[in-house]
């Protein structure tokens, strides 16, 4: 029996879907589809852009390729790696929500493990770079990558599990309040004292150097 006009979509649709997944997974070496317990040290390694803001708008569609996406705008308050701007935008492969398509069928949103997004919340992104061929872009290591900020602390998906266990520092670069960061195992961490920690690791190279790595196996 011949497909019918909208199961050829559907087809198109999941082909595209996965041809893009495997996309971000070759631009994000490794992290984009699978969730791998990662480190700062991780997260500043393969950040192209790491900026603290609150989120302004979110909305989603298909681009002019059938591709899902949600797009995110951010009011910047703080660049600590990339280009200065007030705003910063990009989008997240998949829909913010499901939704029912024209054909009857429903898109079910983004992937499992992709962070989500609401207006006015306040968070710090570690960004990989865009896809080359989609343009798509998400957070390092997904949810981990994504470090919501309430009430004077900052937690990403994953309860910071991992953040700072088996990293290596020089302790003599830290100060006391900076130092407390790299005793935690789990759960939120002062906001202002990781984004102070942020800005002398890039801006000082730390991971270039060796002044901060993880620790060998």
């Amino acid at each position: 029996m011949e497909p019918t006009t909208s199961g050829r979509r559907m087809r198109a649709l999941t082909c595209v879907c996965l041809a893009t997944l495997a996309l971000l997974a070759t631009s994000a070496p490794g992290h984009a589809t699978s969730v791998t317990s990662l480190t700062v040290v991780d997260l500043l390694t393969h950040a192209e852009t790491i900026v603290a803001g609150q989120v302004q708008s979110v909305t989603d569609g298909f681009d002019a390729k059938g591709l899902p996406y949600t797009e995110v705008t951010m009011k910047v308050s703080d660049t600590i790696r990339g280009e200065r701007a007030e705003t910063y935008t990009f989008r997240q492969f998949g829909l913010d929500k499901p939704r029912k398509l024209a054909d009857g069928r429903t898109y079910l949103g983004h992937p499992t493990g992709f962070p989500t997004w609401r207006t006015n919340e306040a968070a710090i992104l570690f960004m990989y770079s865009k896809a080359k061929r989609t343009g798509l872009q998400t957070t390092v290591g997904l949810g981990q990558g994504k470090l919501s900020l309430a009430n004077g602390v900052a937690m990403n998906g994953y309860d910071n599990v991992g953040l700072f266990t088996g990293v290596q520092v020089n302790r003599g670069l830290l100060d006391s309040s900076e130092q407390e960061l790299f005793d935690t195992t789990k759960g939120p961490v002062n906001s202002d004292v990781l984004q102070r920690f942020l800005h002398r690791a890039v801006d000082g190279n730390w991971v270039q150097h060796g002044s901060i790595a993880n620790a060998k196996h």
